[in-house]
C-alpha cells in the first residue's frame, strides 16, 4: 500500500464519525486522499486497501467517512482494474448519502459514479459513434447540482465536471456539465468565478453565445476584470462575431500569468509559424499585447479587411474546428509514405488545421466505396477547394487508421494508396481501376487536371498523374504556410485597375492605384443635385516577409448631372506612400455594394527606392491628354494616367517614367519601342525579352541633369492596327549599366 494512502487513511480515521456538518479538515482529507489515489497504478496495493476497509466498515456500517473512503478507492479500481468497481463505488456513496444527505461528498462522488457507470457501457469503438442514455447522465447532472445545493460553498464537483467535459475529445459529458452549472445557477454557487468561468466555456462549446456571454461578464465584474476574465470574454465576443472584442482580448494579453499565456499561445498555434511562435514566447506584459495587436492587424490589412475582422473569424473557424476537426485521442500520430504534412496538433486533424487557416472550401467532395480490405474500397476520404484570385488551391484527405483522423495527401490517387496509385502510373487508363476511375471523376469539376487524366491514355496517364501531384503539392505547401480571410462578392464587378510604382514623397516611394468602371457596372443614386455613383476601394501592400507596406480603405462619391453612358467610364486615382521599396505584393478590392465587386492580386510590383544606388526605372504610366485622372509630381509638371489601358488610333499616348540613380553629367542612351502583342500581362518582369515583332521604335540620348530625372514623351499612334501591344523602355548608362521596363496597352479605332 502507498505510504500517502496510509497517511491519508490515518487522517480519515480521525476525522472520521462525526455527526456535525461536513469540516473542512474532512474535506482536505478526502481532497487529498484523491490526490494519492489519482498519483498511484498500484491495483494490488489498492485492492488490499479496501479489503481492510471493507472489514472495517463491517464494524461501523453509520461512518459516512468509511463510506466515502470505499467509495473513492473504488473508482479508481475501476480504472486501473475492472469496471465492475464503478457499481461498488456508486453502492458506497448511495450508503453515504443515505447517511448525510447534507454533505457534498456523497453527491459529488455519486456524481462520478455516474460517469463512470456510463463509460463502462459504451465500447471504444461504439463510443465514437452512441451517446450515453439520457437516464444516465441525468442521475449524474442531478449528483452534482446537489452537491453545490446542499452546500452553497462547495463547487469543485460543478468545476470538475465542467473541466472534464471539456477536456473529452468526443464531448459526451458536455450535456452533463450543461445540466448541472445551470441547476447550481439559482444557488450562492453559480456566482462563484471559478463556476462563473466553468459555465461559459462549457455554454460556449454547447454552442450558445449569449448564455456564455452573460456567465463571462458575471466573471468580469466578480474578479474586476482579471486578465484570463478578459482574455475568456474577449474571445468569446469574437467568436460571436463582435470585432470590439478585441478590447478585452488584447487587454488580458498584459499578463504573465503562465496558464494564461499559454491559452493565448494555444491559440495562436495553428495560423503562427515557428519564428512567430519564438517572438510571442519572447514577449512580456505590454510587449506581448503591441505584438498581437500588430500580428493581428497586419492580416486585417493584408485581407483587406477592417479592424479586428481577421481576429473574430480565426476564433469562429477555432471553435468551429473543436467542434467538427477534432482529434478523438492525444496519441503521437504515425504517417504513412504518402503523408508528407506533419502538422504537430495533437487537437485537430489536417482539415481542421487547413478550416482555421483559410475558411470554408467554395466546394467539397466525398467518394467513399466498401470493399477496402479486400483492394477494392477507398477509405473515408474529402476534397476541398478554395477559389481563390491568384490561383485556386486544392487539398485532399484522407482517414486510413483512424475514421476520425483525415490527414492530408499530395495527390488524389494516394487517398487509394500508395501500391496501387504505383500501378496506376503505368497503366493504359484508369479504366484498369474502376474504383480509381469513379474518383478522379468526383472531382473532375475540381480542376482541368482531372479531366486530363480522364481521357489520358497509357503514355499520357503517367505525365498527368505526376502534373497533379506537382499542382497538389504546391498547393499543399501554400496552404500550411498561409492564412487568409477572403473578401468574396455574390456578384462580379466589371472593372479594370492598375496599381504604379512612381515618384516619391521624401525618402518613401509613391504608389498609384488608378480604377475604372463603366458605367454599365454602376448604379447612381438619384438626389436632387445629381446622379451620385459610390465605388469602395480597399488596398494593400507587402514586402517579402508579408510586412504591410501601404494601405487603404477608402469610399469615393462622385456626382454627375446625367447617368454615365454604359460604354464610358468612372475613372479615379488614389496616391500613397510605401513605407519600403523592393518588389511588393497587392491586393486590391473595388466593391460597389455589399454583393458587388472584385478583388484584384498581383504577385510582384516592382518599386525602386526614393534614392536607390544603382541605375533603376520606374513603372512606365501610360496616359492621354484629357483624361480626368492625373498627377502632379511638381508644380510644372502633369502626368496623366489611364486606367483603363486602351487608345484610340487617332490620339497621342502620353509616357511618364522617371529614371533614378544616375550619374549627374553621364550620358544615356535610350530605346522606346512598341511591340506587337501584351505578352504575359500588364507588366513583364524586367529585363525579360518583349515579344512580337517591332512595329515603332525611337531612340534618343540624354545626359543624367540629376541622380532622379522625369521624362515625358508623346507618341502617336495612328501608324498602329487595332490591337495589343507593349511599350518597352530601354535606357543604357554609359557606365554599362542597363535597366527594362515594360508595359501593356490596346488600340481600338
Amino acid at each position: 500500500m502507498p505510504r500517502s494512502i496510509v497517511l491519508v487513511i490515518a487522517l480519515l480515521t480521525l476525522a472520521g464519525g462525526r455527526a456535525v456538518a461536513q469540516a473542512p479538515d474532512e474535506r482536505a482529507a478526502l481532497e487529498a486522499l484523491r490526490d494519492s489515489l489519482r498519483q498511484t497504478s498500484d491495483s494490488v496495493g489498492l485492492l488490499l486497501l479496501e479489503k481492510k476497509l471493507i472489514s472495517e466498515a463491517k464494524e461501523r456500517r453509520d461512518d459516512p467517512m468509511l463510506h466515502l473512503r470505499l467509495g473513492f478507492v473504488a473508482l479508481r479500481l475501476g480504472e486501473l482494474a475492472a469496471p465492475s468497481h464503478y457499481d461498488d463505488a456508486a453502492s458506497e456513496f448511495q450508503w453515504a448519502i443515505d447517511l448525510r444527505a447534507d454533505w457534498p461528498y456523497p453527491w459529488f462522488g455519486m456524481g462520478l459514479a455516474e460517469l463512470a457507470l456510463g463509460d463502462s457501457k459504451v465500447s471504444v469503438v461504439a463510443g465514437l459513434k452512441t451517446m450515453f442514455g439520457k437516464d444516465a447522465l441525468a442521475r449524474s447532472a442531478a449528483a452534482f447540482a446537489k452537491s453545490a445545493e446542499v452546500d452553497p460553498s462547495f463547487v469543485r464537483g460543478l468545476v470538475e465536471l465542467a473541466n472534464t467535459a471539456l477536456q473529452q475529445r468526443v464531448n459526451i459529458r458536455l450535456g452533463v456539465a450543461l445540466d448541472a452549472l445551470r441547476s447550481a445557477s439559482s444557488t450562492p454557487a453559480g456566482a462563484n468565478p471559478e463556476v462563473l468561468l466553468a459555465r461559459g466555456r462549457v455554454e460556449r462549446a454547447a454552442g450558445d453565445p449569449d448564455s456564455a456571454l452573460a456567465a463571462l461578464q458575471a466573471l468580469s465584474a466578480a474578479v474586476a476584470a482579471a486578465p484570463l476574465a478578459r482574455f475568456e470574454l474577449g474571445r468569446t465576443r469574437l467568436w460571436r462575431g463582435d470585432p470590439a472584442g478585441q478590447d478585452d482580448f488584447f487587454a488580458g494579453a498584459e499578463t504573465d500569468d503562465s496558464a494564461t499565456v499559454a491559452l493565448y499561445r494555444a491559440d495562436l498555434h495553428p495560423v503562427a509559424s515557428e519564428s512567430d511562435l519564438g517572438e510571442f514566447d519572447a514577449q512580456r506584459g505590454v510587449y506581448r499585447r503591441r505584438w498581437l495587436q500588430r500580428f493581428w492587424g497586419e492580416r486585417d490589412a493584408r485581407d483587406l479587411r477592417p479592424s479586428g475582422e481577421r481576429l473574430a473569424e480565426h476564433y469562429r473557424r477555432i471553435f468551429l474546428a473543436r467542434r467538427q476537426y477534432q482529434l478523438v485521442g492525444r496519441f503521437i500520430r504515425q504517417h504513412d509514405i504518402s503523408e508528407i504534412y506533419r502538422s504537430g496538433s495533437r487537437e485537430f486533424d489536417d482539415r481542421g488545421i487547413i478550416y482555421i487557416r483559410h475558411g470554408e472550401p467554395s466546394a467539397r467532395a466525398f467518394f467513399n466505396v466498401g470493399g477496402l480490405s479486400t483492394g477494392e474500397g477507398t477509405p473515408p476520404n474529402e476534397s476541398w477547394r478554395y477559389a481563390r484570385p491568384d490561383g485556386d488551391m486544392i487539398f485532399h484527405f484522407v482517414a486510413r487508421e483512424d475514421v476520425q483522423d483525415f490527414r492530408l495527401v499530395e495527390s488524389l490517387l494516394d487517398i487509394l494508396g500508395y501500391a496501387r496509385t504505383l500501378r496506376l502510373q503505368n497503366a493504359d487508363s484508369l479504366g484498369v481501376d474502376p474504383i480509381a476511375k469513379e474518383l478522379v471523376i468526383s472531382r473532375e469539376a475540381f480542376a482541368p487536371v482531372y479531366q486530363r487524366m480522364m481521357m489520358q491514355g497509357r503514355l499520357g496517364l503517367g505525365q498527368a498523374i505526376a502534373t497533379e501531384r506537382l499542382l497538389v503539392r504546391e498547393d499543399l505547401r501554400r496552404g500550411t504556410t498561409t492564412d487568409g480571410y477572403e473578401l468574396t462578392y455574390a456578384r462580379q464587378l466589371d472593372a479594370t485597375c492598375q496599381v504604379l510604382g512612381v515618384g516619391a514623397e521624401g525618402s518613401m516611394p509613391l504608389l498609384h492605384v488608378t480604377c475604372g468602371v463603366p458605367g454599365r457596372a454602376l448604379q447612381p443614386v438619384l438626389i436632387p443635385e445629381g446622379h451620385l455613383y459610390t465605388v469602395r476601394l480597399r488596398f494593400v501592400a507587402t514586402d517579402a516577409s508579408g510586412r504591410v507596406v501601404a494601405s487603404a480603405d477608402t469610399t469615393r462619391r462622385f456626382l454627375a448631372a446625367e447617368p454615365i453612358p454604359p460604354d464610358e467610364y468612372q475613372v479615379g486615382l488614389l496616391t500613397l506612400p510605401a513605407t519600403a521599396p523592393g518588389p511588393l505584393t497587392y491586393r486590391l478590392a473595388l466593391q460597389r455594394d455589399d454583393s458587388t465587386g472584385v478583388v484584384f492580386e498581383r504577385e510582384q510590383l516592382v518599386v525602386p527606392p526614393a534614392v536607390p544606388i544603382t541605375l533603376a526605372l520606374s513603372d512606365l504610366v501610360l496616359g492621354r491628354r484629357g483624361a480626368n485622372v492625373r498627377w502632379r509630381p511638381t508644380a510644372a509638371d502633369t502626368v496623366f494616367m489611364n486606367p483603363v489601358g486602351t487608345f484610340r488610333r487617332d490620339e497621342r499616348l502620353e509616357l511618364y517614367y522617371e529614371v533614378l540613380g544616375a550619374t549627374v553629367g553621364e550620358l544615356h542612351n535610350s530605346e522606346l519601342t512598341v511591340r506587337k502583342g501584351a505578352g504575359r500581362g500588364i507588366e513583364y518582369q524586367l529585363g525579360q525579352t518583349g515579344a512580337g515583332g517591332s512595329r515603332l521604335s525611337i531612340k534618343f540620348s540624354e545626359v543624367a541633369p540629376d541622380s532622379r530625372w522625369r521624362v515625358q514623351r508623346s507618341v502617336s499612334l495612328d501608324r498602329l492596327k487595332p490591337g495589343d501591344y507593349t511599350l518597352e523602355v530601354t535606357v543604357n548608362a554609359g557606365s554599362g549599366a542597363r535597366v527594362v521596363r515594360r508595359r501593356a496597352f490596346r488600340v481600338v479605332d
